[in-house]
């Protein structure tokens, strides 16, 4: 059995094997549960209780339910964590149980991470938390008396609270990576990628990479999100991308189907161990699939809407194929992006055909946002663990809510109910808010 492969231009590189996985999801708090709803078809959608949705045109969303935030994080640490820092520390933990890893009893200098996330998203209860009100309003009066050219007071630094005190830090990208590295006393290469939508499938393609080049042997991989709040919520519906079907929250994403009026925001976190292929074979790893190809590209169009005949995410579809060494005609499942916007969802169908031509039409096609909603910076990472435990259940999850055919969209969507079929390799798409586009490839392992 080879540690290495060659790839479409006879390069060799090394194996990469998926050996550990974990996730929160707005259908479980764990692997077990989230696949066990997603292939029952159950919707994780409901209405908003992270804030007052009450006055909102946009009332629902796909909330990870029942979570135990006392997850005996160190006192100095705690106050950094965010929603989405939170369920990532629990996903990479059981993602490494899952791997049998014990970090604790090993030299972690060839351990790496590589996390895709945003910025933590600020709710409104946030600046209570970080200001004294009350100053604010004193400040706002001494402003009045103040000339145009006289310096601004800075009382309300002053008064700020302990969250206030620590939001520049707390709110980077970066801060959930660099927590995770502490926690796990990861040594190796640390990395974030923050690109929306594409967040976790950039930095899974990073992962990939840090192992072929040898800067690790291990590398803790995916994403993290959420962005359920007051101001994402309104600039979202302003930018009209957010399904407004607030009195049937479940049937409200309907990827691909012709009355689908937006995506529903969800939060969540999705990771992976990868590894080497020889160094987990040493150890006597599980092995639960293969990563054998990840591409990139960008459509170079608009910031809010894809081109309808799907250019810049056909390129990176190829990509991973040709990285892959992969003929289209070896690609059993495409897991997509399916965001149930109008736009998206006719760009990803034409850019499928691209690329497949009229083998398009014999690829299963579904989207697992029909049931979790899009978890963004998150999304990527976890519809590739679904992608493996696909391969693995020979179980292909439905496209839910899939009730009136669009025209424009004409591919196998895996209406409404699972599919048992036998799969060997899946291509996962991801395209984000500004044109970027990633899609990873994964196969069966043999």
């Amino acid at each position: 059995m080879t540690a290495y492969y060659r790839n479409s231009s006879g390069t060799e590189k090394k194996r990469v094997v998926i050996t550990g996985m974990g996730a929160v999801t707005p259908l479980g708090n764990n692997i077990p549960e989230s696949w066990d709803n997603l292939i029952k078809g159950v919707s994780g959608i409901g209405p908003i209780s992270i804030f007052d949705a009450s006055n909102y045109p946009v009332k629902i969303g796909a909330e990870v339910k029942n979570f135990d935030f006392n997850n005996g994080v160190p006192e100095d640490i705690s106050p950094f964590l965010g929603r989405g820092t939170s369920f990532c520390i629990q996903a990479s933990r059981e993602a490494l149980q899952n791997a049998g890893l014990q970090l604790d009893q090993m030299d972690t200098s060839n351990i790496g991470i590589s996390l895709g996330s945003n910025e933590e998203g600020a709710r409104l209860d946030h600046y209570g938390e970080m200001f004294d009100s009350k100053t604010i309003l004193e400040l706002l009066e001494m402003r009045k008396d103040l000339g145009k050219n006289e310096p601004y007071p800075h009382i309300h630094f002053n008064a700020a609270k302990q969250l206030g005190a620590i939001w520049p830090v707390r709110r980077s990208a970066s801060m959930a990576a660099n927590i995770l590295s502490i926690l796990l006393n990861i040594q190796g290469p640390v990395s974030t990628t923050s690109s929306a939508c594409t967040s976790s499938a950039q930095a899974i393609g990073k992962a990939l990479r840090m192992i072929q080049d040898g800067d690790a042997e291990v590398v803790v991989t995916g994403g993290c999100d959420s962005m359920i709040g007051e101001l994402s919520v309104t600039g979202f519906y302003r930018l009209g991308a957010l399904s407004k079907n607030n009195s049937d929250p479940e049937k409200s994403s309907r990827p691909f189907d012709l009355k689908r009026d937006g995506f529903v925001l969800g939060e969540g976190s999705g990771m992976l161990v990868l590894e080497d292929l020889e160094h987990a074979r040493k150890r006597g790893a599980p092995i639960l699939g293969e990563l054998v190809g990840y591409g990139s590209s960008s459509n170079a169009h608009k910031l809010t809407a894809p081109p309808d005949d799907g250019r810049g995410a056909d390129i990176c579809m190829k990509a991973a194929l040709k990285d892959a060494n992969c003929a289209t005609e070896e690609v059993d499942y495409i897991n997509a992006h399916g965001t149930s916007t109008y736009l998206n969802d006719k760009s990803e169908t034409a850019a499928i055909k691209n690329v497949f031509q009229e083998r398009a039409y014999e690829i299963p096609v579904s989207s697992n946002k029909s049931m979790m909603g899009h978890l963004v910076a998150s999304a990527a990472s976890i519809e590739l663990i679904i992608s493996i435990l696909t391969i693995n259940h020979k179980l292909i999850p439905p496209t839910i809510n899939y009730e009136n055919p669009d025209p424009e969209c004409d591919l196998d969507y895996v209406p409404n109910e699972t599919r048992d079929k036998h799969v060997e390799t899946i291509l996962s798409n991801s395209f984000a808010f500004g044109g970027q586009n990633a899609s990873v490839l994964v196969k069966k392992f043999q």
